[in-house]
């Protein structure tokens, strides 16, 4: 008598390495050649049959004719099951990208464990998905999860260069933030290699933040006031986060009316309690320095 087996266990929520080995599309089903295979078995012993025996030819006709209609049927049920399926995936990924979008984190989280706690339908839903995740693990400041997620998909899939350029620089971004400064440094050296990197205001971002962090405000303000034109282009309300670190760079030499007005700029952007959760080296600066006013009703 076989031994029963253990049960399978759930993946514990948004555990990265469960996500990422549950996620791996399955190996498609070979029932669709059995199918085929079995048509063309009974087309071959009809024929037989009939050419033993005359009498038969109608009925291997009948048969033959049954079998296409058959075999029409279950290639169209087949075909139609696997649309819908895709389908349904791309509308939740569709729905995740809005959650991540609206930072909806809570939702997007329960979305991304229901998504990639199973085999996904195609190899590009599951690189969305894990990308999404990346987002999500950083939003809860699972910093060494979002690591691990991103560098599964730099060594492993083969991605468009724009995709792994930003997910070279999430990664980066997470070195820093888990204080793993020799590791972030290296990897913006890699990124620097990249064509067009002096382009590219998410790595003016990264190294502005490592000044900061490595206690150099002088090189912080400079790469700041040299790349204010490409951040304020490329990362919209989000320049926020670069006006806030250069605040607390001025604040650490002391230049306070200099502070006071970055901390101004970055306020009138985003709040600075959403800034400090992302950065919590300029939450010193909450209650140091007036924020801009609220919008009036």
């Amino acid at each position: 008598m076989d031994a029963p087996q253990p049960p399978i266990s759930e993946p514990s929520f948004l555990d990265p390495q469960e996500l990422i080995e549950r996620s791996q599309p399955a190996p498609r089903n070979g029932g669709f050649w059995y199918v085929v295979g079995g048509f063309f078995l009974v087309v071959m012993l009809s024929t037989y049959a009939g050419n033993q025996s005359p009498q038969l030819q109608a009925v291997v006709r009948l048969i033959g004719g049954v079998t296409m209609i058959g075999l029409m049927m279950v290639m169209s049920a087949f075909t139609w099951v696997t649309i819908s399926r895709q389908r349904e995936e791309q509308r939740r990924l569709d729905s995740l990208e809005e959650l991540v979008q609206l930072r909806r984190w809570p939702e997007s989280a329960m979305m991304l464990q229901e998504l990639l706690s199973r085999p996904t339908r195609s190899p590009s839903a599951r690189v969305q998905g894990l990308v999404y995740l990346t987002v999500v693990l950083a939003r809860y400041h699972r910093y060494a999860d979002t690591i691990l997620v991103q560098e599964h998909l730099l060594d492993n899939i083969d991605m468009d260069p724009g995709t792994v350029y930003a997910l070279q620089l999430g990664r980066a971004m997470s070195m820093l933030q888990q204080d793993h400064l020799v590791d972030a440094n290296q990897a913006i050296r890699d990124l620097h290699r990249v064509e067009n990197s002096g382009e590219s205001a998410g790595l003016a971002l990264i190294e502005i933040y490592r000044d900061v962090k490595t206690g150099h405000p002088g090189e912080a303000i400079e790469m700041f006031n040299d790349k204010l034109a490409l951040l304020r282009r490329q990362l919209g309300h989000r320049v926020a986060d670069a006006w806030a670190l250069v605040a607390k760079a001025y604040d650490m030499i002391g230049r306070d009316e200099n502070a006071r007005q970055a901390s101004i700029n970055a306020t009138l952007l985003a709040p600075i309690a959403e800034i400090s959760r992302k950065y919590s080296e300029v939450a010193s600066l909450t209650g140091k320095y007036q924020p801009a006013p609220a919008p009036a009703e």
